[in-house]
């Protein structure tokens, strides 16, 4: 059954979250806008997500009620603007991409069918040359068949993208700063990766599915031309070598940030201290209001009121040793937020940051704080009795211990060192339930810690350079990124 309100269909409350995504970019265009608007209304797909991504316009676009606005104070480039419209649409959970010039839209019914049941994961619309007496010559078809038609080159009117084809080579190329050559460069990415048949297609009858204005140069580019032109002359290097090399790099779409990251689990006992933490913002106050130009997330779970700027995120509360399970929610925290780039977890109720880390952080490296003692230290050994603990101490026993109260570098490399740890903890009990391992369990993570970071030890960063010497009240805080203790 359909359901048709207002000339729009509606799919079942079953399968509401949107499996074909529509997003359409603008730039101080509001009446191309609207009629753009209207246009997909008569002929939109039942259940489709519509999005608007406004490219600070002055002032801001209107949308209907139905669709939703993405708004950007400063205009931010096509570029941004065409991965905003990624963003989007795959945080919406669609699996059909539609991305539209405003001055595009549909003039059929189903339109959309072709593109969608093609096993081609990468189409666009196309046209060979302008429809009017002006040619410019600067295409030629490549190959036809009964349902596609593929060319020399692509034009950016409206882009499909299955998101297989995202999530493979990522999305827009930042590199191309404001823009020109950027869809192309993602078609030719998916190409060299094997997923397309053709780097630039289209579906065969799309002229009778499709309106350009660019097809028949109505109305002003929303692009001063001198600016177009600069930008196609330093873009298309960057595009000409990637074509001739065959590149396939992934391009993060994501608008993405750094963050600090902290835990405070009260709901259970503390091992270390024999007792269960009150759960109060001033422990975090200190920590947050050093923090300087990233986000701050603290992962808790009693905890209902932040200092200023703190994202709170609840975690559930789990019967484990608060020290592995912060590892377990940090973990299942950046997984699920791929917007971050470079990542610190750290102590929340000692350390400070004294200077911002963020430009001199390389990716690859891990950072990693440590203490003025060796492995060698009599509390290691005693509150650390599982087998493989006691063998790593007596193996590293001259090796500078480290301390996972601070632990940063790029969310993949931690996310890699978080769930080391968890592995770790979940192996030794797995082997106490196996009555493989007698002993008592250790009272916190500093030794999962030393053993994971050993996997990475060719990357392993730290000293002085990233904090101040442990419990010295701040000795190197002239140099240091953080103070702890």
């Amino acid at each position: 059954m359909q359901v048709t309100i207002d000339g729009i269909q509606y799919a079942p409350v079953s399968i509401s979250r949107s499996a074909i995504g529509i997003a359409i970019t603008t730039h101080n265009r509001p009446e191309v806008l609207k009629r753009a608007i209207e246009q997909h209304m008569k002929h939109l797909p039942s259940g489709a997500l519509v999005v608007v991504i406004d490219d600070g316009s002055k002032p801001a676009a209107v949308v209907p009620g139905n669709v939703k606005l993405v708004h950007h104070e400063q205009s931010c480039g096509i570029v941004a603007s065409k991965n905003a419209s990624l963003t989007a649409l795959v945080d919406a959970g669609c699996e059909h991409l539609f991305l539209w010039d405003d001055d595009a839209w549909p003039i059929a019914d189903n339109w959309h069918l072709p593109y969608i049941d093609s096993p081609e994961p990468h189409l666009a619309y196309q046209f060979l040359d302008l429809a009017g007496p002006r040619k410019i010559n600067d295409m030629a078809i490549l190959y036809r068949d009964g349902k596609h038609i593929a060319y020399t080159g692509q034009r950016g009117v409206m882009l499909y993208y299955h998101r297989s084809a995202i999530d493979k080579v990522g999305g827009f190329d930042p590199i191309y700063g404001r823009g020109m050559y950027e869809h192309p460069d993602l078609a030719l990415r998916i190409h060299n990766a094997g997923l397309t048949s053709w780097a630039f297609a289209d579906v065969v009858g799309s002229e009778k599915l499709i309106h350009s204005m660019d097809e028949y140069e109505e109305g002003a580019r929303s692009i001063p031309r001198p600016e177009r032109e600069a930008l196609d002359r330093k873009n298309a290097v960057i595009y000409g070598l990637r074509r001739d090399s065959g590149y396939t790099g992934y391009a993060e779409y994501r608008s993405q940030r750094d963050v600090v990251i902290t835990t405070l689990l009260t709901s259970q006992p503390d091992p270390q201290r024999g007792k269960k933490m009150t759960a109060s913002p001033d422990m975090l106050a200190k920590w947050a209001t050093s923090l300087r130009n990233c986000g701050r997330i603290a992962l808790v779970d009693e905890l209902t009121t932040a200092p200023a700027d703190v994202e709170l995120y609840n975690v559930p509360d789990v019967q484990m040793n608060v020290y592995f399970r912060r590892w377990l929610h940090i973990w299942q925290h950046l997984r699920d937020h791929p917007e971050y780039r470079f990542v610190w977890c750290t102590d929340g109720t000692d350390v400070e940051m004294l200077r911002l880390p963020w430009d001199e952080m390389k990716a690859g490296d891990i950072y990693v704080g440590s203490e003025p003692k060796t492995y060698a230290d009599i509390w290691a050994k005693q509150n650390h009795p599982e087998r493989v603990y006691q063998e790593f101490l007596d193996a590293h026993r001259n090796d500078v211990m480290l301390n996972a109260g601070l632990l940063g570098g790029s969310r993949s490399d931690v996310m890699a060192f978080a769930h080391g740890i968890i592995r770790l903890y979940y192996r030794i009990e797995s082997l106490r339930f196996w009555k493989k391992e007698l002993t008592a369990s250790a009272v916190g993570d500093m030794l999962a810690f030393g053993i994971v970071a050993q996997s990475f030890a060719d990357r392993l960063v730290t000293g002085p350079r990233i904090h101040t010497i442990f419990k010295s009240e701040g000795i190197g805080k002239e140099y240091a990124w953080f103070r702890h203790k």
